[in-house]
């Protein structure tokens, strides 16, 4: 089981963490994550989960939503208070997981860490693992390879769990038999369409309908809420400067003046986990002798050590810059010549005997490499003192004042102004919460007062303050007139394709030819041999709705269904055979199997963690 954990976690989690980890640290900064002084959100069992884990789980889900919205995101849906709720709940049942998991005394080895590590394509170049990618990645979101190490850990911990619980459930011969003989069912299906789209000609909506509409759901004709603001906006970008040919050569200079080449080494190893620890020592030292007498190292690897990750490839574990492995083994590794074997050692995973494979020194990069990064770094050091001066200029230029215009000449911006927004955003700049929030309120709409300094991003501020205020109101019988007509005949136009369905059906089940019933309305039967349930040749609530359909002893049924379209289908079946198991190929067996198993399993985990939840002891600040 740990094995198939640990292939899903090589596939899935482990770049997951490297995607997710960017998120608190750019968001928060790295202080949040180790400052004694934040305030708790929540206490779990006597454990604390931080402010600080819940506004990196709500700004993380913010931007999976953003993601998932692309070009049309709905501000209510990113509001901070509405995230947090569920965030912090999700934090609760992870933290539930965890202590299970301490309790129970599962571990995960270095080996395991290091394993997972070397496998991540996102660590990797050219097909190999980059102790300098790695090491890149990892110091861009601030983090050191041990802290990483710790987040992996408890992903992996969390995983054996719930993972655990899943693979407890099991499938039986009888309980496939059943689901082959539902899934598996066939029948021959006829049916003719209805289309909504040709239905329409001669109807019309009578205005006393419109008016009566009007009248019973006069709350469904309200305007929103909306506001227009005029603002004064500032951008870090607009205050970048070129930087001249001789500055980017004197920061090259000057950051290859301070250049250290990290020293890299190449390791291998043959790991023992299975022994007695004097067995274990003894088998590696004959090991080392044999090596040191000749024989392959990688061959002795592939023949005899435990480390399933690497023993296929004769114990190759990649470069570490000193810090990719455990301290026992990094200080083993330090101290050998290229070529060189080690005594055996003893690590949390188990005995290794350790071969230093090669040494490399990382080569100070070309100044056309770094020119691209170095200039935006000096843009953006020179522009960010200025950008938080004019920043700090407009928040007091702009407090108790009663306009922007002082502040647009002292700092030389324009005033732009909004379209109209409601409480649930606008476009760009105005569906973000923040600009939200401090548009509708009370300083800014009822008391006609400027906003504080809104800060969008470290380099993107801006102030605003009401234009226009529209309040909801009841919309007149002629505003909306034309609306409600198009609803009232479009509600028309599928009760006649409903009506005229049930027409057809009616006559079908009386005995008529549905040929001639075809013919006759003007439309055309279409036929489908031998559907199976999810089969793409019918639109699923057809595919439903023949299924579900009762049917004569000979297998023989009639019905419709009215399609999301407004489309009606009139449909006759025949022919029906119940699923053949014996007549399925064992890899759909498989397949069947292990969906049912898939089911289960996510039925098991779930009852699991509200079983948790209901015995622990949980407080929310």
């Amino acid at each position: 089981m740990l094995q198939n954990i640990r292939d899903k976690l090589q596939g899935t989690v482990a770049k997951v963490i490297i995607a997710l980890i960017a998120v608190p640290f750019a968001v928060f900064g790295i202080d949040a994550f180790f400052s004694g002084s934040a305030p708790d959100a929540a206490r779990v069992n006597g454990e604390a989960i931080s402010e600080s884990e819940l506004a990196q789980g709500v700004e993380l889900q913010r931007r999976r939503l953003l993601d998932q919205a692309q070009d049309n995101p709905d501000p209510a849906l990113l509001d901070e208070a509405r995230l947090r709720g569920p965030v912090l709940d999700a934090l609760i049942d992870r933290k539930l997981v965890q202590q299970v998991a301490e309790e129970a005394g599962f571990r995960v080895s270095e080996a395991m860490l290091n394993q997972i590590i070397l496998e991540n394509t996102s660590f990797q170049d050219d097909g190999k693992f980059s102790q300098a990618r790695f090491q890149g990645i990892l110091a861009s979101n601030g983090m050191s390879p041990s802290y990483y190490k710790g987040l992996l850990r408890e992903e992996i911990l969390m995983s054996q769990v719930m993972s655990g619980l899943a693979a407890s459930e099991f499938v039986t011969e009888h309980e496939l038999r059943e689901i082959a003989r539902i899934t598996q069912q066939s029948m021959d299906v006829r049916y003719l369409t209805i289309p909504v789209a040709a239905s329409g000609g001669g109807i019309t909506v009578p205005e006393e309908q419109v008016r009566k509409y009007y009248d019973e759901n006069k709350t469904d004709f309200r305007t929103e809420e909306q506001v227009s603001v005029e603002y004064l906006e500032l951008k870090l970008e607009d205050l970048v400067k070129p930087v001249s040919e001789p500055d980017l050569r004197r920061e090259y200079e000057s950051r290859m003046a301070n250049f250290k080449g990290v020293t890299e080494r190449h390791a291998a190893h043959i790991m023992l986990s299975s022994l007695a620890d004097e067995q274990a020592r003894e088998k590696l030292a004959a090991l080392r002798e044999k090596s040191l007498a000749g024989a392959d190292f990688a061959a002795l690897a592939r023949e005899n050590s435990e480390d399933v990750g690497s023993a296929n490839s004769g114990g190759d574990l990649g470069f570490s810059a000193g810090d990719a492995f455990p301290a026992e083994f990094e200080e083993a590794l330090a101290g050998l010549e290229p070529g060189g074997i080690s005594e055996p050692i003893q690590t949390d995973s188990g005995w290794h005997l350790v071969k230093l494979l090669e040494v490399r020194v990382q080569e100070a990069p070309g100044f056309d490499e770094m020119r691209g990064a170095i200039e935006k770094d000096l843009q953006r050091a020179a522009a960010e003192p200025l950008f938080v001066e004019r920043s700090e200029k407009l928040a007091d230029l702009t407090f108790n004042s009663d306009g922007l215009s002082e502040a647009a000449k002292e700092l030389d911006l324009g005033i732009e102004s909004s379209g109209l927004f409601g409480r649930r955003g606008g476009e760009g700049l105005f569906a973000d919460a923040r600009v939200i929030r401090a548009a509708f309120s009370k300083d800014v709409l009822d008391n006609a007062q400027n906003s504080e300094l809104i800060e969008i991003d470290s380099g993107h501020a801006m102030v605003l303050r009401l234009e226009q205020h529209q309040k909801e109101r009841q919309q007149e019988l002629a505003d909306v007139h034309d609306r409600i007509a198009d609803l009232l005949r479009e509600s028309l136009i599928r009760e006649k394709v409903r009506a005229e369905g049930d027409e057809i059906l009616a006559s079908m089940k009386a005995g008529q030819d549905v040929e001639t019933l075809a013919r006759k309305n003007g439309y055309q039967w279409q036929v489908v041999l031998q559907y199976r349930r999810g089969s793409p040749e019918l639109a699923v609530e057809i595919g439903n709705a023949v299924f579900a359909t009762p049917r004569t002893e000979a297998g023989t049924g009639f019905g419709s269904v009215v399609l999301p379209s407004g489309d009606a289908v009139v449909f006759k079946t025949a022919n029906f055979h119940e699923g053949d198991f014996a007549g399925i190929p064992e890899e759909q067996r498989q397949v069947l199997g292990n969906l049912m198993q898939q089911a289960r399993g996510r039925e098991i985990t779930a009852h699991y963690q509200n079983r948790l939840r209901q015995v622990a002891s949980i407080e929310r600040r």
